[in-house]
């Protein structure tokens, strides 16, 4: 195997991304993305993220989490997938849309570079209260393409998330795939902070576009006005509109999208960067 990449983050949440419109991958692709994701062994990412033809839209966006199996849907993934299809020239007029298996979306790049994705209606909160690590977790179940569990402290300098995230994570609650733990503080300046335990890397990432978007959602169920700034584990900030009026409300995340650096991955070699 001997493939181009892109190494790409959006607020320091990286991503190995495959130009794929003209297929190459082996049909079981999981080994080898764990592989590609390997912080050590490999190019280091928290997934994988391959952009693919779809007649109806720009690209089909698909998307693997850092142990190798499909996710859903990727909220900083899918910012940065639009990035490289506009780097690339599809779409019109600094904007894309593309196939997502939780619906069509669209992106656009705004003035200063950041990426917006119109993400769409996301589901009202589910309030419970879940045992775990030996304490009550009072949160809010929300799905933003991805199930997330949105959990209020104190600060979330201070949570042990090793030790609470990966019971939540996987809590009978949520079945058998499990979801993903945003734990989350307001701060006194409105800004939302957020640390978020992910399936799929089984860790903590530096930033979760769907955990700010669930986030977000809490956050103004919780009384905070739209737009929500989320302030991710990495320092950057995430911003979270809602579309005014709208029932469920609709949802659309601006970041940055970076692209950190390219090369050719060899089997024998490994990452020969560029």
């Amino acid at each position: 195997m001997n493939m181009a990449f892109t190494k790409m983050h959006g607020a320091a949440n990286d991503f190995v991304v495959l130009d794929h419109r003209e297929p190459f991958l082996p049909a079981d692709r999981v080994a080898l993305f764990a592989r590609l994701c390997d912080r050590r062994r490999g190019i280091g990412a928290d997934g994988v993220l391959l952009l693919e033809r779809d007649a109806g839209t720009d690209f089909a966006f698909v998307y693997h989490n850092a142990d190798g199996v499909v996710a859903e849907f990727c909220g900083n993934g899918a910012r940065c997938l639009a990035r490289f299809a506009l780097d690339l020239g599809l779409g019109s007029g600094g904007r894309v849309s593309f196939r997502t298996a939780v619906g069509e979306k669209s992106a656009a790049r705004l003035a200063d570079g950041r990426i917006a994705l119109e993400f769409g209606p996301v589901g009202e909160p589910e309030r419970m209260c879940l045992p775990a690590a030996g304490r009550e977790f009072a949160g809010a179940f929300i799905v933003a393409g991805v199930p997330h569990f949105v959990v209020p402290v104190s600060s979330v300098t201070d949570v042990p998330l090793a030790a609470w995230g990966p019971p939540l994570r996987a809590h009978a609650r949520f079945g058998a795939r499990g979801a993903n733990v945003d734990f989350v503080t307001r701060a006194a300046d409105g800004c939302v902070h957020m640390r978020t335990f992910e399936r799929g890397v089984e860790g903590e990432t530096l930033a979760c576009g769907s955990g700010a978007i669930a986030t977000a959602l809490w956050a103004v169920a919780d009384g905070a006005a739209a737009p929500v700034t989320v302030r991710t584990a990495g320092g950057d900030d995430l911003v979270v509109s809602f579309e005014s009026g709208a029932r469920p409300l609709a949802a659309t995340l601006t970041g940055p999208a970076e692209v950190v650096f390219t090369g050719r991955w060899t089997d024998e070699g490994g990452p020969d960067g560029s």
